[in-house]
């Protein structure tokens, strides 16, 4: 039953094809932010963005202890729609995320960087979104991510 609704969903995209070949391929997004891990065993990240904290799905195998780490935050776009220039975090509760933000770069396959930034002069918040659609370069959108936000860390900050 799984190989027919893979035959019958045929525009379904392939986010990656590992952790280690995302971080490669987008390893120039990363950024380094302090993160508190959840308690032993746990997948989630807490992590402290210019935005508030972001909890986040560690796609790392390796245990992290807290610290500060390069990320790359990741994830899959619900719908989007054009807005105007400010920014915003939302969580929406059971892992979903509401945020809004600048599209700095349209990457291939479906890939974009949305930027948002923090109050004052803080660092910016890069993630690297999926969309079946991408905006254009330049636009200010909202997003609606589908759970879960994931982190993608390099193998040799292994914890």
């Amino acid at each position: 039953m799984v190989l027919m609704d893979v035959a019958i969903r045929p525009n379904r995209m392939v986010l990656e094809e590992s952790p280690e070949h995302f971080w490669e391929r987008f390893a120039q997004y990363a950024q380094t932010w302090p993160v508190s891990p959840e308690p032993l065993g746990s997948p989630l990240l807490e992590v402290l963005t210019p935005l508030g904290p972001l909890f986040a799905f560690d796609r790392a195998l390796v245990p992290i202890s807290g610290s500060q780490t390069p990320l790359i935050f990741h994830g899959q776009v619900d719908h989007w729609e054009t807005t105007q220039n400010t920014n915003a975090v939302q969580h929406l509760g059971g892992g979903r995320y509401q945020m809004t933000g600048r599209v700095t770069a349209v990457l291939d396959d479906g890939f974009f960087v949305l930027q948002a930034q923090g109050s004052g002069a803080e660092a910016a918040l890069q993630l690297v979104l999926s969309a079946q659609t991408p905006p254009t370069t330049g636009s200010w959108i909202t997003v609606h991510l589908a759970p879960p936000l994931m982190v993608f860390r390099p193998d040799s900050y292994s914890r």
